[in-house]
């Protein structure tokens, strides 16, 4: 089964439910293909608003023998040098303080298995987790910028029988590799105590300046 939207409308609470606390707003504005544009803040602009919309319903749950595909494209430009919080990924029980205040990334219970970005950073992290099960890498791959990036996230347990996960992530296409050891990142999480999770986008300030994240498309598909 598949989740895939290219955009074309935007209907909070329907297909797709969006998160503004602090009077940001979610909307598809003209753009080929159809985009929707997250706006972490309203006309008062403060450091750590923060906006993000998500599948109204938790779809996706890592089992035994059914894999799991997530891909998207995206693009932002940083309104003060570094200061973006970003999350582009899966995430169960996706709400506000999704991405914690202050650059303390993302939040640190629950399930998900996600590219971030926080305020202070220049580069993409990776992140999957199963409740303590974590592994995070930094891909050293500039986050950020006028161009659009495609994101793929790719959830299997070929070969492991029934215990963990097999985690990769690609941007453009290319398997990220760790930063610091160059080695490609492939993750291995339990899927024992797993729970079902949303597709999710999250951007917050980490200043008093107004950051904007711009969705082209998604799509996830999980085996049955």
């Amino acid at each position: 089964y598949e989740l895939k939207n290219d955009f074309f409308e935007f209907v909070t609470a329907d297909e797709w439910t969006s998160v503004a606390t602090d009077s940001g707003t979610i909307s598809v504005l003209d753009g080929v293909g159809g985009r929707v544009t997250i706006n972490a803040s309203d006309g008062t602009v403060v450091d750590n608003d923060q906006s993000l919309f998500h599948s109204t319903r938790e779809l996706f749950l890592v089992a035994d023998e059914k894999p799991i595909h997530f891909k998207a494209r995206t693009q932002y430009t940083e309104a003060n040098t570094d200061d973006a919080n970003v999350f582009i990924g899966l995430v169960n029980a996706p709400a506000a303080e999704l991405l914690v205040d202050d650059g303390a990334g993302v939040k640190t219970t629950g399930n998900y298995f996600c590219f971030f970005k926080i305020d202070g950073g220049t580069t993409w992290q990776v992140r999957s987790r199963n409740s303590t099960d974590t592994e995070t890498h930094d891909t050293g791959i500039t986050a950020g910028g006028a161009s659009f990036q495609k994101f793929e996230i790719e959830i299997n347990n070929e070969g492991d029988g029934a215990t963990n996960a097999r985690v990769t992530y690609k941007i453009d296409g290319v398997q990220c590799i760790d930063a610091t050891t160059a080695r490609p990142i492939v993750h291995s999480i339990a899927i024992a105590s797993s729970t079902e999770m949303a597709a999710c986008f999250s951007i917050k300030n980490g200043s008093a300046n107004a950051e904007v994240l711009v969705v082209d498309y998604v799509a996830c598909v999980q085996t049955r």
